[in-house]
């Protein structure tokens, strides 16, 4: 039996995963991954499609001149990406080439269990019999799978606050052989229809969406007007499935002069192992129809006749659990009050409640990202880089998305390097960072934490978070 040994060993294949990779070899340590067989790198903003990346709200500027970005934005740049929009394939050679350049042990091959004594963990066992030994793991798979292995405790979805509901799930087709001109173009005319006016009040009330907008690489399709027309047309036809289908606005990606990518199709489910599944295992039947469905829309309603759309293999599972055994799992309202303990950079954005009728929200949170909600409670070199690690429900939708999950496994990466995280204090963890380039932090936007945290404290359904 073949034996490797790492001073780190990343699980998984997501973005997170692999900066954090690359941020600890940087940084002195001997690091392998661990990636999935017959994957793309990248995992969400490859294979499974979301080239409409969500860059921190206040530099949206080009990568390449951020300088608060820390390596995603290094990532991105190397990609070429101008604002918003990467490519999956792209995506994942960049990624490939980091890792490389880093000197990262990449292994590809499927896993199977754990050798751990009762503190901590000492190796992955492979389906092949070899032995990956370390000193530090992180998990960075979407839904904690190494982390549930070890024994760590989730919750799932809303159900800690006795909401059966989950964020939404959305297929990302591309749509070839219509111009982004064309697309702004029928939206405008589908908001100017009063019929989908009347129909988006009857719907949303009085919900305020983002604007019509165009950059370099994207299309934001803030009003829920083309969403509206589909769902009308999906009714029309007697179109029903398991998972029932909210309109809404799309992030439109150009990713070609006339092939985009599109993020906004809204479904919902109930059920944690079918969400699972979906997340390990991409789309199923009903959502290879639905991109089908969606084709015949874009012809037959649009006039679009030359669109085909396809389908990447995964799906954008926003939500499925979230740890409950981390030294310290993050609220909303602490993010809304500034909570700093072992921060290691920021991440500004919206909260996004897909499929809640919440408060308007006056504006982006600055959130912290915080060490101790990546850090399991019970194990003392188990790490969590990714959407489920220790943050509850409603902070979830904040901190769920990539770049603030890259932030935090960066400093976990270095941090493995110097020590490991139990030995190395904060402010030396960052001044690394600092030092490797690696850092994404602008604090500039706290002070207007306290105005939108007010704003949310009116809403009934997010006290739940305190009370739940």
């Amino acid at each position: 039996m073949q034996e490797l040994d790492f001073d780190l060993l990343v699980v998984g294949d997501e973005t997170e995963g692999c900066l954090a990779a690359v941020a600890g070899a940087r940084a002195g340590a001997r690091v392998g991954l661990l990636a999935r067989p017959g994957r793309l790198l990248g995992g969400l903003l490859t294979e499974d499609g979301l080239a409409f990346v969500d860059r921190d709200s206040r530099h949206l500027i080009r990568p390449d001149a951020s300088s608060h970005d820390g390596i995603f934005g290094e990532f991105l740049a190397r990609a070429g990406v101008a604002l918003v929009a990467l490519p999956a394939g792209v995506g994942a050679r960049t990624l490939r080439t980091m890792l490389d350049e880093a000197g990262v042990t990449c292994v590809t091959a499927a896993w199977t269990g754990l050798a751990r004594e009762t503190d901590r963990l000492w190796g992955v066992r492979l389906a092949s019999g070899e032995l990956l030994l370390a000193s530090h793991f992180i998990d960075a798979t979407p839904d904690g799978d190494l982390a549930e292995a070890a024994g760590v405790r989730f919750s799932n979805g809303f159900s800690e606050y006795g909401i059966p509901r989950y964020l939404g799930v959305s297929p990302l087709p591309v749509l070839h052989g219509v111009a982004p001109a064309e697309i702004l173009e029928t939206s405008r005319r589908l908001q100017a229809d009063p019929g989908l006016e009347a129909l988006r009040q009857r719907v949303f009330g009085e919900r305020a969406f983002l604007d019509l907008d165009a950059g370099a690489d994207y299309l934001l399709l803030g009003p829920p007007h083309l969403g509206l027309a589909y769902q009308r047309w999906r009714e029309a036809q007697g179109l029903q499935g398991p998972f029932p289908f909210e309109a809404d606005g799309f992030n439109v990606a150009i990713v070609g002069p006339r092939s985009t990518s599109w993020n906004g199709l809204i479904y919902f489910c109930e059920d944690p192992e079918t969400l699972l599944a979906l997340s390990r295992g991409g789309a199923d039947d009903f959502f290879r129809a639905e991109a089908a469905h969606f084709e015949r829309f874009l012809r037959s309603e649009l006039g679009w006749h030359h669109a085909e759309v396809a389908l990447p293999q995964g799906v954008y599972v926003r939500q499925t659990r979230h740890a409950l055994d981390v030294r310290h799992r993050l609220t909303l309202d602490e993010i809304g009050a500034g909570y700093d303990h072992t921060s290691v950079g920021t991440f500004c954005y919206y909260p996004d409640f897909r499929g809640f009728r919440s408060v308007r929200v006056p504006g982006p949170l600055t959130a912290h990202v915080i060490l101790e909600a990546g850090l399991a409670a019970g194990l003392s070199n188990l790490a969590i880089a990714g959407r489920a690690a220790g943050y509850t429900p409603f902070a979830h939708s904040l901190c769920r998305l990539v770049q603030y999950n890259v932030t935090l496994g960066a400093a976990l990466g270095v941090a493995a390097a110097l020590g490991g995280w139990n030995a190395v204090p904060t402010a030396e963890l960052r001044a690394a960072l600092a030092e490797h380039h690696l850092l994404a932090d602008d604090p500039a936007g706290i002070e207007r934490n306290a105005g939108i945290r007010r704003a949310l404290s009116q809403d009934p359904l997010l006290l739940r978070e305190h009370v739940g």
